[in-house]
């Protein structure tokens, strides 16, 4: 496998949302940067935070009458946002989009609103993997997705190395196995259509068409002059017709091409299982209006 030098290796990886309700999110998106609350602009605490004195820290959260355990746990958060130096992947969801980034080693600053501080992200924030293929929640696990719904300001991500892995445009090694299984089913089953007979592979393509919500008008093998199926798709109305052969030549071809009716349906597809070429070939044809002349294009399998 080649090494792709842009591939990201954090020491660690956090969740982070950006404002109660994503309030900040827009901002931070804008300016390529992360808003921290907690507080933490208040010139004392900012003084804290800064110099490091965390036990002071966490004894201003029990004096506002946190409990020991929130106390640390506010504490812990907010000192491992200041002293970040880019070693750790922070992510975060806008809109139904993964947002992905690392601190610079610049220090925090407080917010013109007073409300919390904020850090700059290098090179702001990155909605793609390194391939740039989109990260959007419905290519993502659920297992990370479910972070939007963190009711917490920042948390350790729990499948950091698949988030790792997704960014870096690696498959896991279970769906690697899925694809390469599935790709073994398509080989397998294309070996099975060659064996069909006619009426068979008949009524196969008859299936094809109604599981993609065409309706049959008339009945599998009573064939007409120029098809086979006479199917209308009932959400539009639109009509098409179907020819099937067991095996075929490009005159044959031709010959129905010819054949068509100008006032006809508007789609045509003719569907061919050839053993003796061993491939399968499904010619589409369109646009069949009184006015025009047939389109088709041929796409084998």
């Amino acid at each position: 496998m080649t090494l792709n030098l842009n591939q990201i290796a954090p020491q660690a990886v956090r969740y982070i949302k950006l404002g109660e309700g994503g309030l900040w999110e827009a901002e931070c998106l804008a300016r390529g940067i992360i808003r921290f609350g907690f507080g933490s602009s208040r010139p004392d605490r900012f003084v804290q935070c800064s110099s490091g004195n965390w036990m002071a820290l966490r004894e201003g959260f029990l004096v506002e009458g946190k409990t020991a355990s929130t106390a640390t746990r506010f504490a812990n958060e907010i000192r491992t946002f200041f002293e970040d130096r880019g070693s750790i992947l922070w992510i975060t969801f806008f809109g139904e989009r993964l947002g992905w980034g690392f601190l610079d080693a610049s220090p925090a600053q407080p917010s013109d609103d007073g409300r919390g501080v904020w850090r700059s992200v290098s090179g702001g924030w990155k909605h793609t993997d390194i391939n740039g293929d989109a990260l959007t929640k419905e290519r993502l696990a659920g297992s990370l997705t479910k972070l939007a719904a963190y009711r917490g300001t920042s948390c350790s991500v729990d499948v950091a190395d698949y988030t790792i892995r997704r960014i870096n445009g690696l498959k896991l090694p279970d769906v690697e196995k899925a694809i390469h299984a599935l790709s073994e089913i398509h080989s397998a089953v294309i070996g099975l259509i060659r064996l069909l007979e006619p009426k068979d592979f008949e009524l196969l393509v008859d299936l094809v068409f109604a599981a993609s919500g065409w309706r049959r008008l008339g009945v599998v093998g009573k064939t007409q002059k120029t098809l086979d199926l006479d199917l209308m798709l009932p959400s539009t109305g639109e009509r098409a017709f179907v020819q099937v052969k067991s095996r075929t030549t490009s005159h044959e071809l031709a010959e129905y091409v010819t054949a068509l009716d100008q006032a006809g349906p508007s789609t045509a597809c003719f569907s061919s299982t050839t053993p003796a070429r061993s491939r399968r070939m499904t010619i589409a044809l369109s646009s069949l209006a009184p006015t025009s002349s047939p389109k088709w294009s041929l796409k084998p399998d």
